[in-house]
């Protein structure tokens, strides 16, 4: 399994930045998680938007899904007649209803609704999906290939009791570390509380996203670590689980 990071960043990009958006790939499978700004030209680089098994989202704020209305423009344009356009089955939370409704209104898209404790197989990969904290409904992912290796995705998500249960022995984890540390509030974790995180889950390897779009603070990010096996992605960065 190998996972492509598109962009990192969060609620919104740096300069020459891009949201939150993640490609995995297993043998021929490919999958597109989050579709945030600026992530649509990037996943161009790769795979053309209707070849795609899926596109999951792990919820609907704006810069995990804002790319989908751009995105959705290179779906009606494939060349194919009307009636044979290829539909790119999509799993979201199913609130808020109004942002789901404007993602998926009129779109080339085939619904489907997921929560916490559902799974489902998207090809040769399984996806597990698992409540997170946020102020909308967040699902964390876990990840399974073929091979049995496992990626944990947390989407946005604040640190709260247990939260790496879902987690336990995974290959990776892809975690939330918005904040550099706990003078930064809000419903993100902080630098250590993902390094708490994959210590409890015994993860062989983590990496830190959804960096603060206000400023630039990975270096900040780097001097909190206090994992032995941490890194902050890059975008364009490609990774193997």
């Amino acid at each position: 399994m190998f996972l492509t990071v598109l962009g990192r960043y969060g609620p919104y990009p740096r300069p020459g930045g891009a949201c939150s958006g993640y490609l995995i790939e297993d043998g021929p499978t490919r999958v597109l998680i989050d579709c945030g700004a600026g992530v649509l030209s990037r996943l161009m680089e790769h795979v053309h938007p209707f070849r795609l098994d899926a596109i999951v989202l792990s919820h609907l704020h704006f810069d995990h899904c804002s790319d989908l209305f751009v995105l959705r423009y290179a779906l009606d344009q494939q060349d194919a007649p009307e009636g044979e356009k290829r539909r790119i089955p999509l799993y979201t939370p199913d609130e808020p209803f109004d942002t789901l409704k404007a993602v998926t209104n009129g779109a080339l898209f085939e619904p489907h609704t997921v929560k916490g404790g559902d799974t489902i197989r998207i090809g040769t990969l399984l996806f597990a999906f698992t409540a997170m904290a946020h102020p909308v409904p967040v699902n964390g992912m876990r990840i399974t290939d073929g091979n049995g290796s496992v990626l944990f995705y947390t989407g946005d998500t604040k640190q709260f009791p247990g939260m790496e249960r879902d987690a336990l022995g995974a290959n990776a984890l892809l975690a939330d570390a918005c904040f550099v540390d706990e003078t930064e509030t809000g419903p993100h974790m902080h630098v250590k509380q993902a390094c708490d995180m994959a210590r409890k889950a015994g993860v062989q390897t983590l990496y830190l996203t959804h960096l603060w779009g206000k400023r630039d603070t990975e270096d900040a990010v780097k001097k909190e670590i206090d994992f032995p096996s941490a890194f902050v992605v890059k975008e364009r960065g490609r990774y193997c689980i």
